[in-house]
């Protein structure tokens, strides 16, 4: 893992989101779509097997604190002052921003009023979008432990192996209705224990010392994309069986499923293979000309967080265009969510 591929994986993984969102209109168990056609695959595909995102943006999240580390020393006072400078503020301000726009909070008292904005600024409800914010910020609360966890391949194996039993163990309560005294227990997918072991995985590629590129050269590059798309059919597959099983799209949860959990692992590897493969496939021009776009994929990286950010008020401005369907309206939300996440990210960079 290197900084260049953290970069790129950041701008792949906004892009996606944004698709995942600008989806949500034609994926299958919605508005009780129950039929499937074209367009609704294409976008159920786009919205499930896009799932892998959040947790790589938590991989990378813990990659970069303990990547950072090789540059400056870890000292827990700044760390804290930078990262709640970083969280806080964008979490409070578009939590405001999409409460006060709705019209029961400029109908209400200044009691229900205060009441409604404490609700949205404690849950992380404030803004569809912002829970990010939230498991984002609970993992830097942990990360001054996490840190002196020092990387081995037997410890990688174990917190792989003991968190696979845990989402399974809670996609069988929540499907097959299995244990259902541990299913009143379980936390939903927000919940932090959920996202620490993506997290802890990031720390660990940053201090893994080569270890991870020699798992990974074991195998061709294209074979870890096959094991991916394996990954990403039986996801998809798993989706459409428990929707149709449960009548509901959402009935068991995005993120607590194992066929996510094995998605977002073989994603990450088959990224990590990128570099060999480039070497070994590209020829010189092709490798220059990729060495010539770093800037600008630095530059969408760079500009990732803001337009994450924003791109949810930039599809309620766009949502006329929904006529035109989720076939155009996906690559119009992205194409749009990002020139205005530049142009902010470029005016907020000279303030």
């Amino acid at each position: 893992m290197t900084w260049e591929l953290s970069e790129l994986l950041r701008a792949i993984a906004t892009t996606i989101v944004i698709g995942i969102h600008a989806s949500h209109s034609w994926w299958f168990g919605v508005h009780d779509t129950t039929s499937i056609n074209p367009e609704i695959f294409i976008n159920t595909a786009i919205n499930q097997v896009g799932r892998f995102t959040v947790p790589i943006f938590v991989v990378i999240s813990g990659f970069a604190l303990a990547k950072s580390e090789d540059k400056r020393p870890f000292d827990l006072q700044i760390f804290f002052q930078r990262r709640l400078w970083r969280i806080l503020p964008p979490y409070i301000l578009f939590s405001l921003l999409n409460v006060i726009g709705q019209l029961k909070f400029r109908q209400a008292d200044w009691l229900d009023r205060l009441q409604q904005i404490w609700q949205a600024l404690s849950t992380g409800i404030g803004d569809y979008h912002l829970y990010f914010l939230g498991i984002i910020f609970q993992c830097y609360l942990f990360y001054p432990l996490l840190r002196r966890l020092s990387f081995t391949a037997k410890r990688l194996y174990l917190l792989l192996t003991i968190y696979f039993l845990l989402f399974s163990w809670s996609w069988l309560a929540a499907t097959l209705g299995y244990f259902p005294n541990l299913k009143m227990s379980l936390p939903d997918g927000n919940h932090l224990l959920f996202w620490l072991p993506y997290f802890q995985i990031g720390i660990w590629l940053a201090k893994d010392q080569g270890w991870t590129n020699k798992l990974v050269l074991q195998w061709r590059s294209r074979t870890w994309g096959c094991l991916f798309m394996i990954a990403a059919i039986a996801e998809l597959s798993e989706f459409y069986w428990a929707a149709i099983a449960h009548n509901s799209a959402e009935a068991i949860g995005h993120y607590t499923r194992p066929s996510v959990f094995l998605m977002s692992l073989t994603f990450l590897l088959w990224s990590i293979s990128w570099q060999t493969w480039q070497i070994k496939t590209f020829s010189s021009s092709i490798q220059i000309s990729w060495q010539n776009v770093q800037p600008q994929i630095k530059t969408f990286a760079q500009a990732s967080f803001i337009t994450y950010l924003i791109h949810v008020w930039i599809l309620r401005l766009i949502t006329p265009f929904e006529m035109m369907g989720g076939l155009l309206f996906v690559p119009l939300a992205i194409f749009s969510s990002w020139i205005v996440g530049l142009q902010v990210w470029t005016f907020l960079k000279k303030i």
